[in-house]
């Protein structure tokens, strides 16, 4: 499929989620894990049975998580909490009780990176104090990498392996930051991609096979695919206003899930009559371009 060819996108789990987020393929169990975040629901979507289910409703809100070595889920919850979860056992005790000044808000969109450790920024709060992009090392031990947060979002290393990409939607941009492997210090920030001019904000993002940022646009309904050189270079439309995150998935990560939302932000949710008929839902859509696997993190616990 090239660049001009239209690719359908096909709704695989008619879920109606306030804040569909986060889906991530999970290659042992080989399905797709996603959120709802403001219900701190959990939902795993299963295609070889075509079905889905909801695995865990817990308290508070969950804005992403990472697969840990081991097969468990590491959630990534309000207040700063950081929580395992397996199918197994359920909910471990807390890795992260809290971090000071998150209070009153949340994480919203995480990464773990190829040692393990895991980038996870916050939302900002209620009285406008912006969010942070935050290091969780193996050790469990915090390090705040980027202050003064927009809105937090997608994270997507590039192929090279020395750069990292950074969403911030209120800021309506994706930096891109020189990355460390041996001591995860971010660096140089340079703007890949300015938003200013087109419809919608970056949300949750991916990097394919080829290199290529795939950004989910919220308020824009479509995913958008641009160049290492920040060019768009194709974009596919979905039923749905709040089009929130994009991963890839299947035994060859050849299929291309996508998330999106009822909304609106953190407030009641809307209605598919105003936020369009596919909104909440989750979808599968062939982008004619491959992904990679994501990498665990192996936080001690």
């Amino acid at each position: 499929m090239t660049d001009d060819e239209t690719a359908e996108p096909r709704r695989v789990a008619d879920t109606h989620c306030h804040t569909g987020e986060g889906p991530l393929w999970h290659p042992d169990e080989e399905v797709v894990y996603f959120l709802d975040i403001p219900e701190a629901d959990l939902y795993r979507y299963d295609p070889a049975a075509e079905s889905h289910e909801r695995v865990l409703d817990a308290a508070g809100a969950i804005g992403g998580f990472t697969i840990q070595e081991s097969g468990d889920l590491l959630l990534f919850c309000d207040e700063g909490r950081v929580q395992p979860w397996s199918p197994e056992s359920g909910l471990g005790d807390p890795l992260v009780e809290s971090i000071d000044g998150e209070e009153d808000s949340r994480f919203n969109d995480v990464i773990a990176d190829p040692e393990g450790r895991v980038y996870c920024g916050t939302m900002p709060s209620p009285d406008g104090e912006p969010g942070a992009l935050y290091r969780l090392d193996t050790d469990g031990s915090l390090t705040t990498v980027v202050e003064d947060a927009h809105l937090s979002n997608g994270l997507g290393f590039a192929p090279d392996g020395d750069h990292l990409y950074f969403t911030e939607t209120e800021a309506g941009r994706i930096s891109r930051y020189r990355y460390d492997r041996a001591t995860g210090e971010l660096a140089d920030r340079e703007t890949f991609l300015d938003t200013g001019d087109v419809s919608g904000y970056p949300d949750g993002m991916t990097v394919d096979a080829e290199g290529h940022v795939w950004s989910a646009f919220w308020d824009g309904g479509r995913v958008a695919r641009y160049g290492p050189d920040g060019t768009e270079r194709r974009r596919v439309e979905f039923p749905a206003k709040k089009v929130s995150a994009i991963t890839f998935g299947g035994p060859d990560y050849d299929t291309a899930y996508v998330t999106t939302a009822l909304g609106p932000g953190e407030g009641a949710a809307g209605t598919r009559e105003e936020e369009g008929e596919g909104a909440g839902a989750l979808f599968e859509v062939d982008l004619g371009v491959g992904g990679v696997p994501e990498f665990r993190s192996r936080v001690e616990y």
